[in-house]
């Protein structure tokens, strides 16, 4: 064998065990995670159950996402989530936001993530502003389209100054917004009915939005199976009021939620 011949087969050697010295990352897709507690690669979960016998605490989602490639200059985020309750009409308690509702002043949206949270990345640095532009719904009907009376479209935004845009990379799981809702008129005088309906919420869209809005990048599937909603006293039937990816609950797919968190390990 000629020394050249050697020569290149060594190089080859040499490069390929120095490949199986490099640690290799688990990449998640690109993608949404919708979770309860925490952003869902620090252990958020994906059902919540509540007794509905207090007016105190509250619950809290966390929204985040993944990228496939490094995204430059980037604001902002638009965000719609859907909701629909298991019964004919959406519950008393469900009745959120709008002037009138049963529960107008207890659902909120929060841009400051979990500070416990140490996966999820807050792409904003702590400098994004926003909240939620509407809680459409057939009684209070907006530009999102309500697909029936037991459903309800939420709208949110938020963003950064211009001269804060950033680079975001690749892989990270990135906290994006919180939404809030505390337990308000649950019993007592004035309670509002329904805490005990069982729900399913669905994060539907991000748009993730670059400087001068050059190319927006707008995810509309999870992570993986299951990661883009969440349930609430186990989450209804499946699709239920004509929301699309809002299965239930079953325990097939919380066993499948905590392999899809081993990702952002």
């Amino acid at each position: 064998m000629s020394d050249p011949v050697r020569q290149v087969r060594a190089s080859f050697v040499v490069a390929s065990l120095c490949l199986l010295l490099v640690p290799v990352r688990a990449m998640a897709a690109q993608g949404m995670n919708l979770a309860w507690d925490h952003c869902m690669g620090d252990g958020g979960v994906q059902n919540q159950n509540f007794a509905c016998n207090t007016n105190i605490g509250a619950h809290v989602m966390h929204g985040s996402f993944v990228l496939s490639s490094d995204f430059p200059d980037v604001i902002g985020t638009e965000i719609i989530l859907q909701l629909a309750a298991d019964s004919p009409a959406l519950p008393a308690w469900w009745q959120l936001k709008n002037p009138g509702s049963c529960r107008q002043p207890y659902f909120a949206g929060v841009f400051l993530p979990d500070p416990l949270d140490v996966v999820c990345v807050d792409w904003s640095e702590g400098q994004m502003v926003g909240g939620i532009g509407a809680y459409c719904t057939v009684t209070f009907p907006c530009a999102a389209p309500v697909p029936s009376p037991n459903a309800a479209v939420i709208k949110a935004i938020n963003a950064v100054p211009q001269s804060s845009a950033t680079t975001l990379t690749a892989g990270v799981e990135y906290y994006d917004f919180s939404l809030s809702i505390t337990n308000g008129k649950t019993v007592g005088s004035g309670a509002c009915a329904g805490c005990t309906v069982p729900v399913c919420i669905v994060l539907n869209s991000i748009n993730v939005v670059d400087k001068g809005n050059l190319h927006p990048r707008k995810l509309t599937t999870g992570t993986a199976p299951g990661s883009n909603f969440v349930t609430w006293q186990g989450g209804g039937s499946p699709n239920v009021g004509g929301v699309i990816g809002c299965p239930a609950a079953t325990p097939t797919q919380r066993s499948t939620w905590g392999s899809v968190k081993a990702l952002y390990r």
